[in-house]
């Protein structure tokens, strides 16, 4: 007799007349699996929910056996209104939403009514979609920490949705942008003074009671404290709110005279601040000398690390001051005012000096210079210098300056970096030293510190030196490498009594928060694209300036295409990147499938080839490259390490470029293909676009999508470019078959390259900023 298991199908639990009746394989799961063990197979709530967890779940698991719903089981579904399939079976809505697998209730058209804003209690304007609550009511883990009639609970959840629920429910794709959009809003004010706090902050504070009593938004101190608050702990307590203070109102940094004391001005922030605390209402009476000067003491000491949102320096009121006593570097016939007004407020100085003699003004300039600047740190800067007789041949002159220590050293430049590293970092220190000498500036390369590249080129060595030679340093590396440089060995580099520039390399459109103060290691930043100058200039204190990056090549020596393995009879696009820059910026895989997408299988005499260094087996980007190069003959991958001129001769040996990056601080492996006279299909978005135009490039639009976790360091608060593949589908597939056009674009891309970044153009804009330092002009 043959043996059946056609039993196993039978739907008889708990009986056939039944809806959703268990098939008795399910029924020996339930009794056998521990983890069904709160169904029963009584309810037809459950038994539902137990279909669609084999739907969803474990029909993968059991292979030889399929759960097939009858007629009257897909009859009720199919009658069911959706407000009434979520608010009556959540279990089983939560259990569709595990899976993309085909389902019966793929027609009912949930996903719409799902993402409707869930009915449920809470905080007024912060809707949640329904489909969270669902999920959330369906698990005990979940419950537990996420109380979802609070501001913290919602907001938890919402990290939970972006971290590991929109993987563990692949069904809906739901972004919280759509809910964060109104609630991160902030309206204009008829307040000039006023700074933006949006509304989820408000009740992200209104529900707590420690930042209640800590920050009373209705002042001026409270509202800024709070937002220093938010910006120190919102990576960690609110990851998923990716707003942060863009910068605070330009009215704040006017300054404001005393009715009794215009001598020394303060910014407007410090005295709307000063009114709104008690404490410092009591220790500086503004209206005195003295008191001005010790709040602004307060200021450098402590209130700009209270209030990091304010960036502000005492030393931008300097060359104001400086302005108010007289032209710069004229000599005056009477002791500078400020010094006379700090005479005047003390009382053992109108004792000692009498400014109306001019032996009294003689050793009152003294007193400044020996004791003064060092009681006045907040003006320790200002030299008086006494240079002989009035015009009238009596009584002395004097000169007002700011003082720097590093005018003492030779005028040159250190430039710091990895000057014989294979990468983007040693060639941009290599091309300042080019450009520097081609003006006849003295420099000197140093070798940072720190753990960094291998020292592999050896062009630059006799600028090499371990020590700082002159009055001026500029720091080619990117921000977090300057802050490691601070804390590896470098220290002293920084802290050294040298005018420094940072010359930073930055990629994403924001300053991140966990940067903190280090724009003011340096006195100005030099930024390599305007792209990078607007993400820097939000700092606001620190001058900064666009200078661009030199861009030259060895001319080609060997190109020959089977040095290097390549097809000699094709027309070759290529990709070229580093794997010690993220992938996930660089985007290879777009520009694969670009390339796949503008030439069919059938297409001939075309490749692409992926030129990669430093890259990681781990890096599942590099693993998708080396995947989809397996799948495709025209696709070829070369990855060893090549010298700088045989990448030049690899450069030249192909046909035309192709950089679809998300972002880019400059572009220059784009500059260089261009210089080569190459086409290059390129995303308009990023430092590239200062050079790349429809003129001179092949662009590539796409839309600006925020960063998530994983993405790139620093990920919060910031976007970039997704660009569109079809686009540039299309834009290859131009530069292949339009040859005149091909030709015209690279001509222009050419050019474009050689007048703005040609060493020539470079060193010009080097000397000009350098003598305008020189000069004493430290402003943009």
């Amino acid at each position: 007799m043959t043996k059946t298991t056609e039993w196993l199908d039978q739907a008889r639990h708990p009986s056939e007349s039944e809806r959703f009746a268990l098939p008795s394989a399910v029924y020996f799961l339930l009794k056998f699996r521990a983890d069904l063990a709160e169904f029963s197979c009584k309810t037809l709530t459950d038994r539902i929910a137990l279909y669609l967890w084999w739907e969803s779940v474990a029909r993968t698991d059991y292979p030889d056996f399929d759960w097939k719903p009858r007629s009257q089981d897909l009859a009720y579904v199919e009658q069911l209104d959706n407000a009434t399939l979520i608010s009556d079976h959540p279990r089983s809505i939560a259990y569709w939403l595990k899976s993309t697998a085909p389902s019966i209730l793929d027609g009912k058209h949930l996903t719409a009514t799902l993402l409707e804003p869930a009915d449920i209690d809470g905080p007024s304007g912060f809707d949640l979609p329904a489909f969270l609550s669902v999920i959330v009511e369906d698990r005990t883990d979940l419950k537990q920490v996420f109380d979802l009639t609070t501001v913290a609970g919602r907001l938890g959840c919402v990290s939970w949705w972006q971290e590991r629920g929109q993987v563990e429910y692949p069904r809906i794709a739901w972004s919280p942008a759509e809910i964060f959009h109104s609630l991160l809003e902030t309206h204009e004010s008829s307040n000039t003074d006023e700074v933006p706090c949006p509304r989820l902050l408000h009740l992200i504070r209104n529900e707590r009671a420690d930042l209640r009593q800590a920050y009373d938004l209705e002042t001026f101190g409270g509202r800024i404290a709070f937002l220093g608050w938010w910006r120190e702990h919102r990576k960690d307590q609110h990851p998923s709110i990716r707003w942060i203070l863009s910068g605070v109102p330009e009215s704040l940094f006017e300054l404001e005279d005393s009715d009794n004391t215009t001598e020394i001005p303060l910014p407007r922030f410090l005295i709307l601040m000063c009114r709104d605390r008690a404490d410092l209402r009591q220790a500086f009476d503004l209206t005195t000398l003295t008191g001005r000067l010790a709040a602004l003491t307060w200021w450098d000491s402590d209130g700009q690390f209270a209030y990091p949102v304010i960036q502000w320096s005492t030393n931008t009121l300097l060359p104001t001051l400086l302005a108010s006593e007289s032209a710069p570097g004229t000599p005056t016939s009477v002791v500078p005012q400020f010094l006379e007004s700090i005479r005047q407020d003390r009382a053992d100085l109108t004792a000692a000096f009498d400014s109306s003699t001019e032996a009294g003004a003689t050793a009152l300039v003294s007193w400044w210079k020996d004791h003064g600047r060092n009681e006045y740190p907040t003006l320790g800067s200002i030299s008086i210098a006494i240079v002989g007789a009035n015009s009238e041949g009596s009584g002395n002159q004097y000169v007002m300056s700011i003082e720097r220590a590093w005018r003492a050293r030779p005028f040159g430049v250190n430039i710091v970096g990895f000057p014989q590293g294979v990468l983007g970092l040693g060639e941009d220190a290599r091309m300042a030293s080019k450009a520097l000498g081609l003006s006849e500036i003295p420099c000197a390369l140093i070798n940072a510190p720190m753990a960094g590249p291998a020292k592999l080129d050896t062009s630059v060595d006799h600028l090499l030196s371990v020590n700082l030679k002159y009055g001026l340093s500029v720091f080619c590396l990117p921000p977090p490498e300057m802050l490691r440089l601070s804390l590896e060995g470098g220290r002293n580099l920084i802290e050294a009594d040298t005018y420094k520039i940072g010359a930073w390399p930055w990629e994403l459109p924001q300053w991140p928060s966990a940067f903190g103060q280090l724009h003011r290691l340096v006195d100005e930043i030099w930024a390599q694209s305007r792209f990078v100058q607007s993400a820097f200039a939000r700092q606001g204190d620190t001058a900064v300036h666009h200078v661009p990056m030199a861009v030259n090549i060895p001319a080609p020596v060997n190109p020959d295409r089977s040095r290097f393995g390549l097809p000699s009879n094709e027309f070759l696009f290529y990709l070229m990147f580093d794997g010690n820059s993220w992938l996930t910026r660089k985007n290879p895989i777009a520009g694969i499938h670009a390339f796949q997408k503008a030439f069919g299988t059938q297409t001939s005499g075309v490749s692409l080839i992926v030129k990669a260094m430093n890259v990681r087996d781990s890096d599942p980007t590099w693993r998708a490259v080396c995947e989809l190069a397996a799948q495709d003959s025209r696709i070829r991958i070369v990855s060893e390490r090549l010298s700088r001129q045989d990448t030049v001769d690899f450069m030249a040996a192909c046909d035309a470029y192709i950089s679809l990056h998300r972002s880019e601080g400059f572009g220059r492996v784009i500059a260089e293909a261009m210089l080569l006279g190459q086409p290059v299909v390129v995303t308009n978005f990023s430092g590239n676009v200062d050079f790349c135009d429809e003129q001179t490039s092949f662009l590539v639009d796409g839309d600006l999508v925020p960063l998530r976790a994983g993405d790139y360091l620093f990920y919060e608060g910031q976007y970039w470019c997704d660009p569109d593949v079809s686009t540039a589908a299309e834009q290859i597939r131009t530069v292949f078959e339009d040859k005149d056009r091909r030709k015209r674009v690279a001509k222009a891309g050419q050019a474009r390259i050689v007048r703005d970044y040609s060493i020539e153009a470079v060193a010009r804009a080097y000397a000009d900023r350098l003598a305008e330092i020189k000069a004493g002009v430290v402003s943009p």
